[in-house]
Parts: C-alpha cells; structure tokens; sequence
C-alpha cells in the first residue's frame, strides 16, 4: 500500500512542475509583441553619492551580460532565440537604469569593456550554459548589494532587475530541460 502524503506530495511537485513550466511557456509566447522592460527613477528621487560604486558594479555585469546575449544569439534557435533576444532588450534596459541612477548621484557611469571572457559556445547548450552562469552571478551580485544601497526608490529600481533577471534564468534553466525554479529561494546560487 502507498503512502497517501507521499502520493500528495509527488502531485503538487508534478503540479507545481506543469505550472511552473506553463509560466515559462507563457512568458516565451509573449516574446513577440512584448516591449522591453522600462526601470524608471523619478527626478527628484534620492541618489546617493554613496550608491555610486554598487551601482557601476552591477552595471559591470549588466555589460557582461549584454555581451554573452550578443554573443550568444546567433548560435540559437526558436524559442530560445525569441527568448534571448527580449532578454537582451531587457538587459539593455537594465543597463540604462543603472547608469541613469549613476548620474543622479552625481557620478560616471561605467562603460562596457571592449571585450569580455565568454569561453567558446559552440551549441545552443552552451549559450544556455554560460547565459545561465551570467544571470546566477547577477543575482548574486544584486541579493548582496541591495542592503547596501540607499532605501526607497534606488532599491525599488535595483529589485525591479533583480526580480527580472530572476525571471530570465528561470526561462533559461527551463529552455535548457533544467527545473526553471529549483529552490523556495532565489539566491542565485
């Protein structure tokens, strides 16, 4: 005889499972007509001079990652190309925000690196692979940061990437036949 809590517990994993990849696939579809994400600071918001160093770091992998989906995406095909293709976008956009916020504290923001160590992709799992290995480091990077910078809407704003990087490593794990939510928590690890 089966243990019912057993069986239970393997119908919410394959439930969970099914939504969680029903979300990537939704997330995939939406891809062609979708606009990139915006991350806005208000003029008049608290930048401190203070943020300004945690904001160039994580605009540095933002450039990283900017350069790996470059250089990745014509290695892929659909949907993992539509997918990286917006997330582009979006890391673009991520950049953007970065660097407006850079100046708001009265800084300079960093510039991309003229190049960058991407290893040699050659497969779709490749570009998976390493797409992957950038996106955990931004996540990295942002879960250890955010306490440091100023509250209010620079936190709101650097959250906002967060959650969105969050996001694209989900669809890239899942694109790459990986669970696309592996923990309760993302640490980026």
């Amino acid at each position: 005889m089966t243990n019912p809590s057993v069986e239970d517990s393997r119908s919410r994993r394959a439930l969970l499972a099914a939504g969680a990849s029903g979300a990537g696939a939704l997330l995939l579809a939406s891809c062609a007509g979708s606009k990139p994400l915006r991350v806005k600071v208000r003029s008049g918001s608290k930048v401190l001079p203070a943020d300004i160093e945690i904001l160039n770091g994580l605009l540095d992998l933002e450039h990283y990652a900017i350069a790996g989906y470059t250089a990745g995406i014509p290695l892929l095909r659909r949907p993992a190309l539509k997918a990286a293709q917006q997330f582009l976008g979006q890391e673009l956009a991520h950049a953007g925000a970065l660097a407006d916020l850079v100046k708001q504290a009265g800084g300079k923001a960093n510039k991309s690196r003229a190049s960058y160590d991407l290893g040699h992709p050659r497969s779709t799992a490749d570009v998976l692979a390493l797409l992957a290995r950038l996106e955990r480091a931004q996540l990295t990077a942002y879960v250890e940061m955010i306490p440091h910078l100023s509250f209010g809407r620079v936190r709101s704003a650097v959250a906002a990437i967060f959650a969105n990087d969050a996001q694209h490593l989900a669809v890239l794990r899942s694109l790459a036949g990986r669970a696309p939510v592996p923990a309760a928590f993302v640490n980026g690890r």
